[in-house]
C-alpha cells in the first residue's frame, strides 16, 4: 500500500543517513527462517553489527569490508567445550573490488546435517539496478513471465532479471501483469493484472516463489528507496 511504502521509505531514509561514506552493502530477503534470530549479527571483519531483515525493505546500510566478505554469524556453545561460546556462520557473501554499493539478496536453504548454513547469497552491483527499474526474482520451480507496459519478461527457475525503464522522470502509470507456465496444460496463465506507478525515487523488487501449503505460485513485493 502508498501508506506501507512511505513508511518503509522513512525507515530507510534513517537507517541510510547512519552510514553514508565508503562502500555500502544492504541485505534483501526472500523470507525469513523461525528459527533464526532477526536481528541478525553480520560480521565484517572485525566487527559485529546487528542488522534487522524484513521481507517488505532493504536492512540498513552496512560497510563492506576490505576483504568484501560479509558473514551472517551466530554465537552457540562449542560441542567441545560446552562453558565455551564460539561463531557459526549462517551465510556468507563475496563483494567484488569493483563494487560501491552492492544488495545482497538472502535466499533461506533448507538446513543440512553436515552445514550450519541457513541462507544462499547473491550479489548484485547497484550501479545496474537505478530509480525506477525493477528486479525479480523466480525462486519457483515454474517458468514467470512479466509484462510491464510494452515489454516483456521471461523468467526460468533460478532467474534474476531487472527492467530497466531508463527515461521515467516523473511517477508514470503502467499497467502490469504476472504469468506462469502451466506445467499441465502447457500454456501461460494469468497470476494478476494491474497499474502500478513507476516512480524514478524507487526501486521495486519482485520475488516468486512456490507456497506447498496451497500449491500454487506466491509473490511479494520489496521497495527499495533510492537515497540521493
Amino acid at each position: 500500500t502508498r501508506q506501507s511504502s512511505s513508511a518503509a521509505s522513512d525507515v530507510y531514509k534513517r537507517q541510510n543517513e547512519r552510514v553514508k561514506r565508503g562502500r555500502l552493502a544492504w541485505f534483501v530477503v526472500t523470507g525469513i527462517p523461525d528459527d533464526i534470530d532477526n536481528p541478525i549479527t553480520v560480521q565484517t571483519g572485525k566487527d559485529l553489527t546487528k542488522v534487522t531483515l524484513s521481507k517488505r525493505s532493504p536492512s540498513q546500510p552496512i560497510k563492506i569490508p576490505q576483504s568484501g566478505i560479509i558473514r551472517i554469524v551466530k554465537q552457540v556453545p562449542n560441542p567441545e567445550k560446552p562453558e565455551e561460546l564460539m561463531w557459526i556462520v549462517l551465510g556468507q557473501a563475496k563483494v567484488s573490488e569493483d563494487v560501491k554499493k552492492a544488495m545482497i539478496i538472502l535466499v533461506p536453504i533448507e538446513k543440512k546435517k553436515d552445514s550450519n548454513l541457513m541462507f544462499h547469497t547473491s550479489v548484485k552491483d547497484l550501479a545496474g539496478f537505478r530509480g525506477g527499474d525493477s528486479l525479480y526474482i523466480n525462486l519457483s520451480k515454474l517458468e514467470v513471465a512479466v509484462r510491464l507496459g510494452d515489454k516483456a519478461l521471461k523468467l526460468s527457475p533460478g532467474d534474476i532479471k531487472v527492467h530497466s525503464a531508463r527515461g521515467i522522470t516523473k511517477p508514470t502509470n503502467t499497467p502490469i501483469s504476472y504469468h506462469f507456465m502451466h506445467p499441465v496444460k502447457k500454456k501461460w496463465s494469468l497470476i494478476s493484472a494491474s497499474t502500478v506507478v513507476i516512480r524514478p525515487t524507487r526501486r521495486e523488487i519482485c520475488i516468486f516463489s512456490w507456497d506447498p501449503r496451497f500449491k500454487r505460485l506466491n509473490y511479494h513485493g520489496v521497495t527499495f528507496p533510492v537515497v540521493r
